[in-house]
């Protein structure tokens, strides 16, 4: 760490620095504009499918070696919050003073947190067909190298081949992530559960820390990372394939890894923040607003200096955008970002399921008053997290901590620009309102800091009445002890009315649900050398099935014809969810299928209105 410090001061103390950073700049702006400008945006999906994963790969071993470069610090992080106070003059009492330590009460968080969300929250998809989507873009990455989602696609004796690739609109972030264990564990969807599952984890810890370093105590900490661990679409949303949870954990570390440089200078702190933050930005498409709260946070500066951390530089005086350090290690985000920054400018004309604007202020009065009311009226948020968020918000605002330049106002602003950051911006979208379908799920993206300022209004509850007269008659305990459990046993209690909701899969998306389920059935009853037409190929070919999209049988009856011969007639006809569906395009599509070919029915089910099965295909 000494040496990265010292090679960096020699590098950045040469005279042809300023003019090196501004020719590199300058020339990868000069990229961002050159491919933009000269090719169309088919033109730069294609480049794309080929390059984004690769460029994830770069990053993500980047971000691994700034976790190795930081090592020591995350230990030393760790191990102070796991070190009980020392009472020499209780010797009797070792076992309990062990146990008395925060560590201790963050893994019995953890450990309550990890049972509700894999043994209450339901295992299931609930954005179809989305998360079959972000699965099949992870097989394609771990098997191909390429992103995208597979239109047609087959396995010939194990080997995975992809003959129509068709680029998504959503960022290749999270299909990256879920490649890698695909890559270690084969493909096999549940994996996005158990990902999810873990991120929904790392989120408790982040929160802690975040909390304990502007709250600069271990109780708002402890608090804080309690209220996120209980929200309860936190723990719907984390056991299913959605991109929102990580999209909000990578956010999360993002805001740690600012405050913690902030507080320390360390070039090794501000390497991880540089590769960590563009990798941050491609978990969702608004995921890049993160990327403003870093900067806010970079020209606020005033986050204040901190010993909670060992072998940590002294904070520097001067502001961040006035240090080489700053430009030079910047110039690696800039660099991982642009890829991104093509990825948005390629899809911006894409269709996002509905005609018409999809941002527009049209939407903003309706969409303010769902999203206000839905952390306000106890139906799917606890009102009182809502209510210690505001009390945290007024608190933090107005306290002076030990150092007059710490987060007292600044931090408690920073949280509260990272909560309207993410929450407001789905105020102009036209399906941002929380109570528009599964659409819910957008809140993810505004829990952490909900939860930070939680944590910090039960500090300011604690510091108020914990001295009361009547809190003193505890006897052998410190006046604050009672109040903190009376406030966490009153938060459990109104919290325990969410179970149901916790454990509801809901009517939400039946139709696809069911369809989902049988299409998985379906498949055993036909030989694995065969081929489904379907609306959905993703979610066959992530279950080891042939598959090719369903136009292919209008548009494409040339390639059905070679098929049939391939497959010795094994062709078959799934029969979805979309051939139910009201949309008069898809409609048309099913029974342009049923007039071109003979259908013999293998298999059906049924519910309510809705059919679906397999049928074998011949022509006519």
């Amino acid at each position: 760490m000494c040496s990265l410090k010292t090679r960096m001061q020699r590098i950045v103390e040469t005279r042809f620095f300023v003019p090196a950073m501004l020719f590199l700049y300058a020339f990868l702006a000069g990229l961002l504009f050159y491919i933009t400008g000269t090719r169309t945006k088919g033109q730069i999906e294609l480049l794309l499918t080929q390059w984004i994963p690769k460029v994830l790969w770069a990053d993500f071993l980047l971000i691994l070696t700034g976790l190795l470069l930081c090592r020591r610090d995350i230990v030393a992080a760790f191990t102070k919050i796991g070190t009980a106070p020392n009472f020499p003059d209780r010797p009797s009492a070792s076992w309990r003073r062990r146990l008395n330590c925060p560590g201790v009460y963050l893994l019995l968080i953890l450990a309550a947190g990890l049972l509700l969300v894999t043994q209450v929250a339901p295992q299931t998809h609930r954005i179809y067909y989305d998360e079959d989507i972000y699965a099949n873009m992870a097989q394609n990455i771990a098997l191909t190298g390429q992103t995208g989602m597979a239109n047609y696609a087959t396995f010939e004796y194990g080997e995975y081949f992809i003959h129509w690739l068709q680029y998504n609109k959503d960022p290749s972030g999270w299909p990256f992530l879920v490649s890698l264990a695909f890559q270690l564990f084969g493909t096999d969807e549940t994996l996005l559960f158990y990902i999810a599952n873990l991120l929904y984890a790392g989120g408790i810890i982040l929160v802690f820390f975040i909390t304990r370093l502007i709250a600069e105590r271990d109780f708002p900490g402890l608090l804080a990372a309690l209220i996120f661990a209980l929200i309860p679409h936190n723990l719907i949303w984390s056991n299913t394939g959605a991109a929102e949870a990580p999209a909000a954990f990578f956010g999360g570390l993002v805001v740690l890894c600012t405050l913690v440089w902030l507080r320390t200078r360390a070039p090794r702190h501000l390497f991880l923040l540089a590769v960590l933050l563009p990798f941050a930005c491609t978990l969702r498409q608004e995921s890049a607003l993160i990327g403003l709260w870093a900067l806010a946070a970079l020209a606020v500066e005033k986050i204040g200096t901190a010993p909670i951390f060992s072998s940590s530089a002294a904070a520097s005086p001067r502001h961040p955008f006035a240090t080489r350090e700053f430009w030079a290690i910047g110039l690696i985000a800039f660099a991982f970002f642009i890829p991104h920054l093509w990825h948005l400018w390629a899809v911006s004309g894409h269709s996002w399921g509905a005609d018409g604007a999809k941002f527009s202020l049209a939407f903003f009065a309706k969409n303010l008053m769902t999203n206000s009311l839905y952390y306000l009226d106890n139906r799917a948020f606890p009102v009182l997290f809502t209510l210690l968020t505001v009390i945290g918000f007024v608190a933090g605002s107005y306290r002076q901590g030990r150092d007059s330049r710490l987060s007292g106002f600044a931090g408690v602003m920073l949280m509260q620009l990272w909560f309207v950051l993410f929450w407001g911006i789905f105020l102009f979208f036209y399906a941002g309102s929380y109570r528009y379908g599964a659409d819910v799920r957008f809140a993810l993206l505004s829990f952490m800091p909900l939860a930070v300022l939680a944590g910090i209004g039960g500090e300011a509850i604690l510091r108020k009445i914990g001295t009361a007269p009547i809190f003193s008659s505890f006897a052998g305990t410190s006046p604050r002890l009672p109040v903190a459990a009376l406030l966490v046993l009153v938060l459990v209690f109104s919290w325990l009315k969410f179970i149901p909701l916790i454990r509801l899969v809901g009517q939400e998306a039946w139709g696809a649900r069911y369809d989902h389920n049988h299409a998985r059935e379906f498949t055993k009853r036909i030989p694995n050398r065969s081929i489904v037409l379907t609306h959905v190929p993703t979610m066959f070919l992530l279950w080891g099935q042939n598959a090719i999209q369903t136009h292919a049988g209008i548009n494409n009856p040339d390639i059905i014809r070679d098929l049939m011969t391939r497959y010795d007639g094994h062709v078959y006809f799934h029969r979805s969810y979309w051939c139910s569906t009201f949309n008069d395009s898809n409609r048309l599509l099913c029974d342009g299928i049923r007039t071109r070919y003979n259908l013999e029915p293998v298999v059906t089910a049924r519910e309510q209105s809705n059919e679906y099965g397999l049928y074998r295909m011949t022509k006519k």
